[in-house]
């Protein structure tokens, strides 16, 4: 299985000093340096007033705007994650001040920073982003450091590597073997008109997102109540616990997008109310839980190790194991 380890919380922060004389507002420049489609959120905070936007989907290589219309002296902050439709473990680009933002809402905007369970959204670690009194650039990168101009390529390359393409290391350069698995994915999928750069990248993005959904695990709620989900699974003999994921009543949702190469996968999950209070039943409350103890905290998370959880400030549950076989995707019902 392919495994990808981010450089993790490397945010670049540059700033477009200017002086404003009129009444236009402040925004902040999202740019995406790396091989993976970012969905970044963005935050302010001023005084007890708060607000939070996003998914704002930015493409390697690109810039995209967020909080157009951001007030006078207010602090801002990012929280951003790989796309979904991507395989593998992707990026995360987090720190400590908690917002709210969307679980499952391509775009949402949300008042306020507290109660976000209650209000159905998810809890987000974010980063301070510099003070500035103009426009704020926020840039983020990889260990690889591929610049504006080579993520483009390194996202084309990251995308083809999703489609289980051989393009050797992802290295922004875009060399023949690269080449001849756009060729070969361009005829499988019967591209025509010969796409390039950003057209490629589009086309690329819409192709993984469709094959996203044919592989990985989907947990299916049979329940009237919300319901939040965390998974593990073990990655080179060390467990690895994630969430949380938002599955409203009634409805599926895909947890983990990767084709399943491994045998064992585990999972939690938890009932609340609108409320955000645990659903309680026969005098207990309503969870899918097991033997295997693994680290979760209230925020997204992903966490390595499963031991010391409480020494290393994180909580615990206790997660099901599930013997998938040599299947390549797998449905659990929470009912």
């Amino acid at each position: 299985m392919r495994q990808f380890r981010p450089w993790l919380l490397l945010i670049v922060l540059g700033v477009f000093a200017s002086v404003s004389l009129g009444s236009a507002k402040a925004s902040v420049r999202l740019c995406n340096e790396t091989s993976h489609v970012l969905q970044v959120a963005a935050a302010y905070q001023q005084g007890v007033a708060s607000k939070t936007e996003g998914w704002i989907s930015v493409l390697p290589g690109a810039c995209e705007t967020g909080l157009a219309d951001l007030p006078d002296n207010a602090q801002v902050f990012t929280y951003a994650k790989s796309d979904a439709a991507h395989a593998g473990e992707g990026l995360v680009f987090d720190g400590s001040e908690r917002f709210c933002v969307g679980a499952d809402s391509p775009r949402f905007t949300v008042e306020g920073r507290r109660d976000c369970r209650r209000r159905g959204y998810v809890e987000a670690d974010f980063t301070p982003v510099a003070p500035s009194s103009g426009r704020q650039t926020v840039t983020f990168t990889e260990k690889s450091d591929f610049g504006r101009r080579r993520a483009l390529m390194a996202g084309i390359q990251r995308l083809l590597s999703d489609l289980q393409y051989d393009i050797g290391a992802v290295d922004g350069f875009g060399g023949e073997r690269t080449r001849d698995a756009a060729k070969a994915y361009k005829l499988r999928y019967g591209i025509r008109k010969d796409p390039k750069g950003r057209d490629l990248l589009a086309k690329l993005i819409q192709t993984v997102r469709d094959e996203a959904s044919q592989r990985g695990l989907t947990l299916c709620n049979k329940t009237e109540h919300l319901v939040w989900a965390a998974t593990g699974m073990l990655r080179a003999d060390v467990f690895e616990s994630r969430g949380w994921t938002r599955v409203p009543g009634n409805s599926c949702a895909q947890v983990f997008n990767q084709t399943l190469d491994d045998r064992y996968y585990f999972y939690y999950a938890e009932a609340m109310d609108e409320k955000g209070k645990s659903i309680v039943e026969a005098g207990r409350r309503k969870t899918w839980g097991g033997d295997q103890n693994l680290c979760t905290k209230p925020t997204r998370f992903v966490i390595r190790g499963d031991e010391n959880c409480n020494q290393r400030g994180f909580d615990r549950h206790s997660f099901v194991q599930i013997d998938t076989g040599t299947a390549r995707r797998w449905k659990v019902n929470l009912e």
